[in-house]
């Protein structure tokens, strides 16, 4: 019963490490807030053209409000055209 105690202590404190993730390892794409990109020119209020190109879908196009920078990652299959929220 002496050797099970240490063993019990020793698995628990590793479950609470494990449990609790690090906040330095976010990668920098997640801390920003990726929102749906529009891609028919809005009416009202200042927008950004976004544009970018991906080896396969070729040139594409899409719009953001101003304040917001443009997001296109080609890895995915369709592109994702997002825009990020600074």
């Amino acid at each position: 019963m002496k050797s099970l105690a240490p063993s019990l202590l020793l698995a628990l404190w590793a479950g609470a490490a494990l449990a609790v993730p690090p906040e330095t390892s976010r990668p920098m794409t997640q801390e920003r807030a990726l929102t749906d990109a529009v891609f028919v020119r809005p009416l009202y209020g200042t927008y950004r053209h976004c544009g970018g190109a991906c080896l396969k879908s070729g040139e594409l196009s899409w719009f953001c409000f101003q304040k917001q920078s443009c997001y296109l990652s080609c890895a995915t299959a369709p592109p994702l055209m997002k825009c990020a929220v600074p």
